[in-house]
């Protein structure tokens, strides 16, 4: 039996996993503009021109990354959000707490398992449309998708809230997560001490949220 066809369908999986690991150290060092298809190809140990025999080109293997990064995240976290939310009305304010605090982990934890990619992230992310914005995107595709699990949720529990409001509730919650994030790296005080303020603030204005119609 000729094995053959099953290396060489192996061997081109392998490249596309390392260009697109080439890709990612790339954005995360030097940002977008360091991201070219010579340097990814070079990084994954083959000649630009055998790019084309796995990606079309820069911009599909950026968009692929970037939803394979985010489901990696969000893939933990949609489920228990969707699971949460839905028995919202059943369960007390300290197993809330207590469910807010463990979010907030893993989104810690997330966030230090690539410091430098996270903060890249922050600075490159384009204000309102991640439409063909390559990694630069991938925060507002992760909050897109808290959006989507928030409504799911709702509704499950019979709740209805206007987009914007829960846009703005979400904007409100990112921008808080993103700087106490950045606050840990920078030593200005601790993972424990960050996410126990994030746990009150966000619990507050949760509570606002459910208040408004």
């Amino acid at each position: 039996m000729n094995s053959s066809p099953n290396l060489r369908q192996q061997a081109k999986a392998h490249t596309r996993v390392a260009l697109k690991k080439s890709a990612l150290k790339l954005y995360s060092q030097q940002g977008a503009s360091g991201v070219s298809m010579n340097k990814v190809a070079k990084g994954a140990g083959i000649a630009q021109p055998s790019f084309y025999n796995h990606f079309a080109n820069l911009d599909e293997l950026l968009e692929e990354l970037r939803s394979e990064l985010t489901e990696r995240y969000m893939g933990p976290l949609r489920l228990a959000v969707v699971d949460m939310l839905s028995k919202v009305d059943q369960i007390s304010d300290q197993q809330f707490k207590h469910l807010n605090r463990q979010f907030l982990r893993l989104i810690f934890d997330a966030a230090f398992q690539n410091i430098t990619l996270f903060q890249r992230l922050i600075e490159d992310r384009p204000r309102f449309d991640a439409k063909n914005s390559g990694l630069a995107g991938m925060l507002l595709e992760v909050q897109d998708e808290w959006a989507q699990a928030f409504n799911q949720g709702l509704k499950l529990s019979g709740r209805c809230v206007r987009a914007s409001t829960l846009h703005l509730f979400l904007d409100s919650v990112s921008a808080q997560v993103h700087e106490l994030i950045l606050g840990c790296h920078g030593e200005r005080y601790s993972q424990e001490e960050a996410i126990e303020t994030l746990s009150s603030n966000i619990g507050k204005m949760f509570d606002e949220l459910l208040s408004k119609k």
